[in-house]
C-alpha cells in the first residue's frame, strides 16, 4: 500500500479523477470554508460535480464532524456528490453516519477499485466463455515446470508468484526456453491464478497477458496497451488510467512469445520493441517476457542493442540546432533505459519436464484410459535428439510433444506399430512427421471428403501463405482463395457432377482441421495454426518436398531455429537425399529461385552430416570447389567454428544478401562480397585480407577485431553501419567513422578525413588530451602531459607523442625550462582544429600507424 502524505494523497486522488475524464480544481473556498478538491464531469449540457475531502488520518467521529461541516454546505447542489477519501480508513460508526447523510466514504484503495472496472476482463478469465473454460481445463492438468539455471532449481510458478509479490525485485523477468517447453502454458496458468488472487483481494496486481505473435511489426508502449484493452473487454478504460495503474504497480504484464514476433523483424525493429518495453518499465511497469533463447540472449544481439543508436557524436551533441540537441538527448535516454532493461533484467531458463513429470502429465490427461497412456509414454521414451556432440538428448519431457500425442491417442492405439518397434529411436523430425500424419488421419475419420494427403498439402500452402505475408491470421476471403487454388480440379469435377456448393463444403471442412484454430487478428477474426511448431514443421516439409521436385518455393519465408532443428534431426538417408538434390540444382539457381532459401534452412543439417569440423568441405558439397554463393539471399548461416578458423578463402558472395549470418573467426581472404548486402552479420575476428567489398552495404554488422589489411571497401554504401567492441564498450560506426575505421586497419577505402582514421588508435584518447591542454594553455608541465591523467595509462606512448610534436615544430621547450613546453604558432592552430573541429593535419597524423 502507498504511504501517502498530506501533500501526495490529494495529488493522487486528483490524478485518478483526471485520468477518468474529470476536470479537477482545488482547494476551493465556499462560504468561508475550504474543500480540498472539486471534480467536474461534463454530461451533455449539464455537469456533475464531486466535492472531495482528502485526509491521511484514520477518520473517527471527531474527524468526521470537521469534514461534515465543510461538505454539508454542498448538500443542496443539483447532482452533487460528496466524498471523503482517507488513506487509513474509517470507523464503522463514521461509515454508518456518512451513509445516512448521503456522503460516500472510501479509502484510496476503494476509490481506485471504483475506477478500475476490470470486472469484464476478470469474468472472461475466470467465469464466462471459451477463455475461462480453456484456462480452467489447463490448470486442472498442469504439470508444474522447473527453472534450472545458474540461479539453481525452483518451481517456475512458485518462483514467479514470489517475484510478482516482491515490489523490490527486478522489474522485468525474461523466461527463455526451447520450443515446446511450455512457455505459453506457463503464462496462461499464471494469468488465471493471478487473476483469481486479484479478484479475491489476495494479490496486489492484475495480470495483463499479451501474445506478441499478434504483432508482425514493431510496436510502441501505448500500442501494446491499446491492443490488450481492445481485445479483453477493457476498451472502456482510459489509457491514461491504465498507465496510472501500471505506474502504481497494480498491473503485471505477461508478454508471451517475443520470438514469434522477432522472426519477422530485423535487428533495428527488435531494438524498437525493446525500447517500448523500457518505456513501460520507466513508467513503473513490471512484467514477464517469454522467448526462445536464440531471440533474446546476452550475446551479440544485445551488444548491438547497446550501441545501435549511439549517435551522440559531434553531429548532434555539439550542434547549435535545438532539434539536433533534442535528438541527442532522446538517444542518450534510450541508451540508458535500454541498459537498465537489457543488462539489469533477470533471466530464468525453463527446462523440459523430467520423465516422471511427463508420465504424470499423460496419466492425468488419460486417467480413464490406461492403454492410451501406455502408448503415449512408450513413444515419448523413444524421442531423442542427437546434436553435433553425438550425445543423445531425450525429448520425452517436451510438453508440446506430449500434448500432440494426447490429441491423436485414439489413432495411436489403433496403429501401435506406426512409430516403429519398442526399441526404435525417433528424432524430432520423425515424431512431428508421425504427429502430423495422425492428425490428418484423425480429420479423415471425421470426414472422408478430403484425403489425408490433400489436407496436408493444403495446410502446407496455408502455412506458406501466413508466413510469407507476415500475417497472424488468415481471414475468410484469403482462406477461401487458398481453398479455390489448391482444390481447383476437385471443385470443377464435383460441380460438373452436379454437386452444389463444393467450395463452401471444402471451406467448412478445411477450416475445422485439427491443426487450425480460430483467432483474432488486428482486422478481425481468421484462422492460424494451434501451435507455431506445427506451422514450422509443415513449412519445412513443403520447402524440402518442393526442392526434391525441382520446384523450389520462391516466396521468402522467415527461417526459425526450430525449422533448422527439424532439418538437422532428419534421418541421415533422407538428409543425404536433400543434399544431393540441392547440389544437383545449385548451378541452376538463376532459373530456380528459392534454392538459396533451402540452403539456409538445410545448412546446419549439412554440417551435421560429418562435416561440422570442415565447413569448407560441407559448402563444396553444394556449391562446388569455387564456394559460389553469389547472387543469392541467405539467412542465419553459421559459418563459424569453435575449434579452428573456418577456411572460406576465395568464397564468392558477390551480389548476395547475407542476413544475421555468423562468420566469426573465418578466413575470408580473397573472398568477394562486391555489391553484396550484409545485414546484422558477425565478422568478429574474421580475416578478410585482400577481399573485395566494392559497392557493398553493411547494416549493424559486428566488425570487432576484423583483419581487413589489403581489402577493398571502396564505394561502400554511405548508409552502412557497424558495431565494434572496444574494451567493455560497444561503439557504433557509420559513414565517415566507419570508413575511417576500415582504413585504419588497412583497408582500401574512399577518401576520408584523417581524424576519423587515426581516432581508432587504442591510445588516441591520450593524444587528444595532450592536444587539448596544449591548445588551452600557454605553457604546460611536461611531466603532467606525459604522466598524469589519461597519459598514466601508457606513459611511454605519451612521451613518444610529445617528442613527435617537438620534432614537427608544433611544440617547443620554454627557454631555460626544459620541464615546461608550449605550442608554437602552427602548433596552436593545429591543436585548436584537432580539439574543436575534430580535424587533424598530415604532420600530426604522421605519428599514428595506419
Amino acid at each position: 500500500m502507498n504511504e501517502f502524505t498530506e501533500h501526495t494523497l490529494p495529488a493522487a486522488v486528483q490524478w485518478l479523477f483526471e485520468a477518468n475524464g474529470y476536470l479537477v480544481e482545488g482547494p476551493i473556498h465556499h462560504f468561508g470554508a475550504e474543500v480540498d478538491l472539486v471534480a467536474t464531469q461534463l454530461a451533455g449540457f449539464a455537469s456533475a460535480k464531486v466535492y472531495i475531502e482528502v485526509t491521511v488520518q484514520y477518520v473517527d467521529t471527531a474527524k468526521y464532524g470537521k469534514d461534515l461541516t465543510k461538505l454539508d454546505m454542498f448538500r443542496n447542489q443539483p447532482g452533487a456528490q460528496r466524498l471523503i477519501v482517507s488513506s487509513k480508513g474509517f470507523t464503522p460508526d463514521v461509515r454508518e453516519r456518512a451513509a445516512a447523510s448521503g456522503i460516500t466514504t472510501m479509502t484510496y484503495e476503494e476509490l481506485f477499485r471504483n475506477f478500475e472496472k476490470c470486472e469484464p476482463y476478470i469474468n472472461s478469465v475466470l467465469r464466462n466463455g471459451d477463455t475461462a473454460s480453456g484456462l480452467a481445463a489447463l490448470d486442472d492438468v498442469y504439470e508444474e515446470p522447473v527453472f534450472d539455471d545458474e540461479m539453481g532449481q525452483s518451481t517456475a510458478t512458485a518462483y514467479l508468484t514470489d517475484w510478482a509479490r516482491s515490489p523490490d525485485s527486478h522489474r522485468w523477468l525474461v523466461v527463455v526456453g526451447e520450443y515446446g517447453t511450455g512457455k505459453t502454458a506457463l503464462t496462461r496458468v499464471l494469468q488465471r491464478r493471478w487473476t483469481r488472487d486479484y479478484a479475491n483481494g489476495e494479490g496486489t496486481a492484475i495480470p495483463f497477458r499479451i501474445e506478441l505473435k499478434d504483432f508482425s511489426k514493431q510496436f510502441d508502449a501505448r500500442g501494446l496497451l491499446h491492443h490488450f484493452l481492445d481485445r479483453n473487454e477493457l476498451a472502456h478504460l482510459p489509457i491514461q488510467f491504465v498507465e496510472s495503474m501500471i505506474a502504481q504497480g497494480r498491473v503485471v504484464l505477461l508478454l508471451d512469445g517475443y520470438d514469434e514476433m522477432a522472426q519477422y523483424l530485423n535487428v533495428r525493429e527488435r531494438r524498437a520493441c525493446l525500447e517500448a518495453l523500457t518505456d513501460l518499465a520507466q513508467g513503473g511497469a513490471r512484467g514477464i517476457l517469454t522467448s526462445r533463447p536464440n531471440y533474446f540472449t546476452e550475446a551479440e544481439e544485445l551488444r548491438v542493442f547497446e550501441a545501435l543508436y549511439k549517435r551522440i557524436d559531434h553531429r548532434y551533441s555539439r550542434s547549435t540546432s535545438a532539434l539536433d540537441r533534442s535528438i541527442a538527448e532522446h538517444e542518450r535516454r534510450v541508451d540508458e533505459a535500454l541498459d537498465e532493461f537489457v543488462m539489469k533484467r533477470l533471466e530464468r531458463q525453463l527446462k523440459d519436464l523430467d520423465r516422471t513429470q511427463a508420465v504424470r502429465l499423460v496419466e492425468r490427461h488419460l486417467k480413464d484410459d490406461r492403454a492410451g497412456a501406455a502408448v503415449v509414454v512408450s513413444i515419448l521414451d523413444r524421442v531423442f535428439r542427437t546434436e553435433t556432440s553425438r550425445e543423445a538428448v531425450s525429448l520425452s519431457g517436451k510438453p508440446v510433444i506430449a500434448s500432440y500425442l494426447l490429441e491423436v491417442v485414439e489413432e495411436l492405439k489403433k496403429d501401435p506399430q506406426a512409430a516403429g518397434g519398442e526399441n526404435s529411436v525417433l528424432s524430432e523430425y520423425q515424431i512431428f512427421e508421425l504427429i502430423i500424419d495422425k492428425l490428418m488421419l484423425r480429420d479423415y475419420r471425421r470426414t472422408t471428403e478430403i484425403l489425408p494427403g490433400e489436407r496436408k498439402r493444403f495446410l502446407q500452402q496455408l502455412a506458406i501463405e501466413l508466413t510469407s505475408n507476415e500475417q497472424k491470421v488468415l481471414k475468410e476471403p484469403e482462406f477461401r482463395k487458398v481453398v479455390a487454388r489448391e482444390f481447383k480440379t476437385k471443385i470443377k469435377q464435383r460441380t460438373a457432377d452436379g454437386v452444389e456448393d463444393v467450395g463452401q463444403a471444402l471451406f467448412d471442412d478445411l477450416r475445422s482441421s485439427t491443426t487450425l484454430t480460430r483467432a483474432r487478428g488486428r482486422d478481425g477474426f481468421g484462422w492460424n495454426f494451434s501451435h507455431s511448431t506445427l506451422r514450422e514443421f509443415l513449412l519445412v516439409e513443403e520447402l524440402l518436398d518442393a526442392l526434391i521436385q525441382e520446384k523450389p518455393i520462391a516466396k521468402r519465408i522467415p527461417l526459425t531455429e526450430t525449422m533448422r532443428l527439424f532439418v538437422r534431426s532428419m534421418p541421415a538417408d533422407r538428409l543425404e537425399e536433400l543434399i544431393v538434390s540441392l547440389s544437383a540444382t545449385w548451378h541452376s539457381r538463376a532459373t530456380l529461385p528459392g534454392l538459396d532459401q533451402v540452403f539456409s534452412l538445410a545448412w546446419q543439417g549439412i554440417r551435421r552430416q560429418g562435416t561440422d569440423k570442415d565447413v569448407r568441405a560441407g559448402l563444396q558439397r553444394i556449391t562446388g570447389l569455387g564456394l559460389d554463393l553469389s547472387h543469392g539471399a541467405f539467412q542465419g548461416l553459421a559459418l563459424d567454428s569453435q575449434e579452428k578458423p573456418v577456411d572460406l578463402r576465395g568464397l564468392n558472395g558477390a551480389g548476395s544478401e547475407f542476413v544475421e549470418s555468423d562468420f566469426t573467426g573465418s578466413d575470408l581472404s580473397g573472398a568477394s562480397f562486391a555489391g553484396a548486402g550484409l545485414d546484422g552479420c558477425i565478422l568478429r575476428e574474421a580475416s578478410v585480407r585482400g577481399a573485395n567489398f566494392v559497392g557493398s552495404y553493411m547494416l549493424d554488422c559486428d566488425l570487432t577485431g576484423i583483419d581487413c589489411a589489403g581489402s577493398d571497401f571502396r564505394q561502400l554504401d554511405r548508409d552502412s553501419t557497424a558495431v565494434v567492441v572496444i574494451g567493455d564498450k560497444s561503439v557504433y560506426l557509420e559513414k565517415a567513422r566507419l570508413t575511417g575505421y576500415l582504413r585504419f586497419w588497412g583497408a582500401q577505402t574512399d577518401e576520408v578525413d584523417l581524424y576519423n582514421v587515426v581516432s581508432n588508435d587504442q591510445n588516441f584518447e591520450i593524444a587528444a588530451k595532450i592536444a587539448r591542454h596544449l591548445a588551452a594553455d600557454t605553457w604546460c608541465q611536461r611531466r603532467g602531459l606525459e604522466q598524469r591523467g589519461a597519459s598514466a595509462k601508457n606513459v611511454s606512448y605519451a612521451k613518444s607523442f610529445v617528442k613527435h610534436l617537438i620534432s614537427i615544430g608544433y611544440v617547443q621547450e620554454k627557454r631555460g625550462r626544459a620541464d615546461l613546453v608550449g605550442a608554437t604558432g602552427p602548433g596552436k592552430t593545429a591543436f585548436i582544429n584537432f580539439t574543436n573541429n575534430q580535424q587533424i593535419d598530415e604532420a600530426l597524423a604522421g605519428f599514428f600507424t595506419y
